[in-house]
C-alpha cells in the first residue's frame, strides 16, 4: 500500500474547462450566455466551499480559460496552466504532477459543477483519503465519479468519463490500493439534464440557486454578479 496522506497536505484540485463549452447538454434549454453563467455560479459556489474547509492544504483550479483564472484569484486559488486543452483526464494529470512536485501528498479532485456540496463532505472526504489510498463519491444519477481522492497525487491515473464511477473503483482494486466509497448526497448531485435545473436540493449553493430561480423567470443572460446573502423564500 502506498503512503497516506495526513488532511493538511491534501490540495483540493478543481479542473475547469472553458466557460463557452460548458454544459453543452443543456443547450436546447439555456442560450450559450445562459449556460457561461451557470457554469461561473457552481464553480463560485465549489471555491467558496472549499474555501471554508481549514483542513485543505491549499486549492488549485487547473484551465485554460482567463475568466476561470480570475475566478479562482477571487478565491485565493493556486491557477494551473491547463496546456494542451485535451479534457478532464489530461487537466487532473497536469494538475497531480505540478502538485506532487509541490509536495502535496495527497490530491482531492473537486469538479467545478457539483455546487451542492458542502464543507462538512469535503471534511469527511479529507479525513476518509487519510486512512486510504482513493476515496470515490459517485454521482447520484448517471455513474459518473463526482469526487475522486488520491493519496500519494500520483497514485493512479485518473479515468473520467461514462460509467466512470466503476471504472475508478476496477482500476484501483486491480492496483492493490486501498479504496474507499464514500457516497455523499451534495457531492452527489451535479447539473447536467434539464431536470437538474430547477432542483430542490437543499445545501449552500447560493449562486447557482439563484441563478436557476432567475432563469426559470425568463431572466436575460447578463451574468449577475456574485451575492453573499441566501436567497428569498
Amino acid at each position: 500500500m502506498a503512503t497516506i496522506a495526513a488532511p493538511s497536505k491534501i490540495c483540493a484540485l478543481v479542473p475547469v474547462k472553458r466557460l463557452g463549452w460548458a454544459k453543452s447538454r443543456l443547450a436546447p434549454h439555456l442560450t450559450t450566455g445562459e449556460r457561461n453563467c451557470l457554469a461561473e455560479a457552481m464553480l463560485r459556489d465549489v471555491l467558496d466551499v472549499l474555501s471554508k474547509v481549514p483542513q485543505l492544504g491549499g486549492i488549485a483550479v487547473v484551465t485554460s480559460d482567463t475568466a476561470v483564472a480570475s475566478i479562482a484569484n477571487d478565491y485565493a486559488a493556486v491557477v494551473i496552466d491547463d496546456l494542451d486543452d485535451a479534457g478532464i483526464n489530461n487537466a487532473v494529470r497536469r494538475g497531480q504532477r505540478v502538485l506532487a512536485a509541490e509536495g502535496y501528498a495527497g490530491v482531492l479532485v473537486i469538479p467545478g459543477d457539483i455546487p451542492f456540496l458542502s464543507a462538512q463532505e469535503i471534511e469527511l472526504a479529507l479525513s476518509t483519503l487519510a486512512d486510504c489510498n482513493v476515496v470515490i463519491t459517485p454521482a447520484n444519477r448517471d455513474g459518473g465519479t463526482n469526487l475522486l481522492g488520491f493519496s500519494p497525487p500520483h497514485v493512479m491515473d485518473p479515468s473520467f468519463g461514462l460509467h466512470s464511477f466503476r471504472r475508478h473503483l476496477a482500476i484501483a482494486r486491480a492496483m492493490g490500493l486501498e479504496v474507499v466509497v464514500l457516497p455523499l448526497e451534495g457531492a452527489g448531485h451535479d447539473i447536467d439534464v434539464p431536470a437538474d435545473l430547477w432542483s430542490d436540493t437543499d445545501g449552500p449553493a447560493i449562486q447557482t440557486r439563484r441563478l436557476l430561480a432567475r432563469l426559470g423567470k425568463d431572466v436575460p443572460p447578463a451574468c449577475p454578479g456574485p451575492t453573499q446573502e441566501p436567497l428569498s423564500p
